[in-house]
């Protein structure tokens, strides 16, 4: 689904794009599953508080990760800074003291591509905030056990990112998926295998270097280096991350050394 925000830019809810209108694609900022997240919370919510701990809640727990309050900032700070350089006369995000935040009722927000008449999507909204109410209202006993198993199948995950990562570049590889060059270790090529947000190719360039300053491994003839970053990892959170060097033969990666630092 696109949205049109204040007249002025395009938001597309599947790949986190956004836009200024009549701007072409390349120009487009690209938000992480985070913070993209975050901003689907705040219109489906539109001009009403989200308290942080549905934040916390639905943005973290529900998907198996750790949130804090001081990660929410940071999004929140990232998204802000973000609307400011594409439309500085507006103010986008409200912060409501000690309760949470809210997108801007002064913003207008026109879906651009509903199959249906806005009447149907009143009731999408009307669902979603007894969804939000009814996470506020459970037991403290019932999160706690919900928060462990979030917690195990975000461990499976990652066991199962580091284990598949190699077969994954592989893939891309051979299927010509697009990369996205980052930097470079020595000769080398360092790629992401998604496109980063112009606020986050500093950061992950840092954390790259210092990795490669920190680690025993060079540049080899005809390799590539690829990295994978956690979202939080980007915002100076706690987070994991993870870095492989693939040799390449006819242009395809082949054998891959993966390297994984944990709590970052």
């Amino acid at each position: 689904m696109k949205y049109q925000l204040a007249g002025l830019l395009v938001y597309d809810n599947e790949d986190g794009s956004i836009t200024l209108c009549n701007a072409a694609e390349s120009e487009s900022q690209m938000l992480t599953c985070t913070a993209q997240t975050i901003l689907n919370l705040l219109i489906a919510h539109h001009g009403i508080v989200v308290e942080r701990e549905t934040f916390l809640q639905q943005v973290w727990d529900d998907r198996g990760l750790r949130g804090s309050s001081n990660s929410l900032n940071q999004y929140i700070s990232i998204l802000r800074k973000m609307f400011a350089a594409l439309a500085p006369e507006h103010i986008f995000i409200v912060t409501v003291p000690k309760v949470g935040f809210m997108l801007s009722g002064d913003i207008s927000i026109v879906p651009l591509d509903a199959p249906a008449p806005s009447a149907p999507s009143s009731t999408v909204i009307e669902e979603t905030v007894p969804n939000a109410n009814a996470h506020l209202g459970e037991s403290a006993s019932r999160k706690a056990a919900r928060r462990r198993l979030n917690w195990l199948y975000s461990a499976l995950t990652l066991i199962v990112i580091g284990c598949c990562l190699t077969a994954f570049v592989w893939k891309n590889h051979s299927q010509q998926t697009e990369l996205y060059p980052l930097d470079t270790i020595e000769s080398c090529p360092v790629y992401t295998l998604s496109p980063l947000a112009d606020v986050f190719r500093e950061r992950a360039k840092k954390l790259v270097r210092q990795i490669k300053d920190e680690g025993a491994f060079n540049c080899l003839p005809h390799s590539n280096f690829y990295v994978h970053i956690q979202d939080p990892v980007l915002y100076g959170d706690q987070g994991r991350l993870v870095l492989a060097q693939c040799s390449q033969f006819r242009g395809q990666a082949s054998a891959c050394q993966t390297l994984y630092f944990y709590e970052w």
